[in-house]
């Protein structure tokens, strides 16, 4: 058993809190408490677009997770680590967070919008990029407070947008799958999360269709093949990539869509439980959907998708039609 802590005491602190209005969470909790980060660069600084909310700026060094915990009456069991996107050069925390996360609490999920430290131009020392080592984190976080949370710990998905959906991919296709004697009792959880839900997704690291900038940003101007390769998510799909919800507009001119269309193929071949769609309008970066288009649908079509994989309440389908466990 986990010890529960001061991070359960915040989340059992933020059912005891009024509701918000607009989208603020009820709580942020640090995702490495004893990161060796000084006072002065944990600091993030916002900007505020009239259209798209609120802005996390380059640097972010100090990675957070902002808790939306699903109203009890509501509460599922179902659980979301959501990743914003911004090109990983910032991070869009209204539009393709915080909004998001208020949208899944009335259908009863509980979320965790991880603010995730951006990368440098490259990778760190140890070749894992900061982004995969937190929503990892963050996976097992909230896995180790299921109880105390009201959460299933089968039930725990993470969701990305843009530059967040290549988070979100790189943890459903490198997740570690728990050290029973490792000293840090998060270690031995699994990071795999059970679900993905992609919005417009970069996937791809391979330059005849990635996203340039967060291309760039993530590993460099000119990585070795073999490192686009691995952080090329369509190329590292096995029979234990977790089921996957993905969405996008055809007119998005902003990620090929090559990156939904291979992943999309790979899950296919590997026989995990997947669904593609594209909507006719909505360009890129609609967060919650583009007003007055169909974009707009695919909160709803979601919430089905994960009601039909056993996800959500309904007939409970059976394991196998959930899609493959470790």
């Amino acid at each position: 058993m986990v010890k529960q802590g001061w991070i359960a005491q915040a989340f059992v602190l933020a059912f005891a809190l009024p509701t918000f209005a607009a989208t603020a969470p009820q709580a942020v909790i640090p995702v490495w408490p004893k990161l060796n980060v000084p006072a002065a660069q944990r600091v993030v600084h916002y900007h505020q677009n009239k259209y798209i909310g609120q802005i996390a700026l380059h640097p972010i060094l100090w990675p957070t997770l902002s808790l939306f915990p699903a109203p009890r009456r509501l509460a599922n069991g179902c659980a979301v680590v959501i990743c914003p996107g911004g090109g990983y050069s910032v991070e869009a925390m209204s539009l393709e967070g915080y909004r998001v996360a208020r949208r899944l609490n009335e259908a009863g999920i509980s979320c965790f919008v991880l603010e995730y430290r951006l990368p440098l131009g490259k990778l760190p020392p140890s070749g894992i990029p900061w982004c995969l080592q937190d929503v990892r984190r963050a996976v097992q976080i909230v896995r180790s407070h299921a109880a105390a949370w009201n959460i299933n710990p089968h039930d725990v998905g993470v969701m990305g947008f843009s530059a967040g959906g290549s988070v979100a991919v790189l943890s459903g296709v490198h997740w570690l799958p728990g050290n029973p004697d490792a000293k840090d009792p998060l270690n031995r959880l699994s990071t795999r999360p059970d679900f993905l839900v992609l919005g417009y997704p970069v996937i791809s690291m391979l330059p005849a269709i990635t996203h340039m900038g967060s291309h760039n940003n993530l590993l460099g101007q000119h990585p070795p093949l073999d490192v686009e390769q691995y952080f090329s998510g369509e190329l590292n799909v096995t029979a234990l990539t977790p089921p996957s919800f993905i969405f996008y507009a055809h007119n998005d001119t902003t990620v090929n869509h090559q990156n939904e269309k291979q992943f999309y193929a790979a899950l296919v071949r590997n026989r995990i439980p997947a669904k593609l769609v594209k909507f006719k309008l909505g360009n890129h970066g609609f967060g919650l959907g583009q007003k007055g288009t169909d974009s707009t649908r695919w909160p709803a079509m979601c919430l089905r998708w994960l009601k039909a994989r056993g996800f959500l309440p309904a007939k409970a389908p059976s394991a196998a039609a959930r899609g493959t466990k470790p």
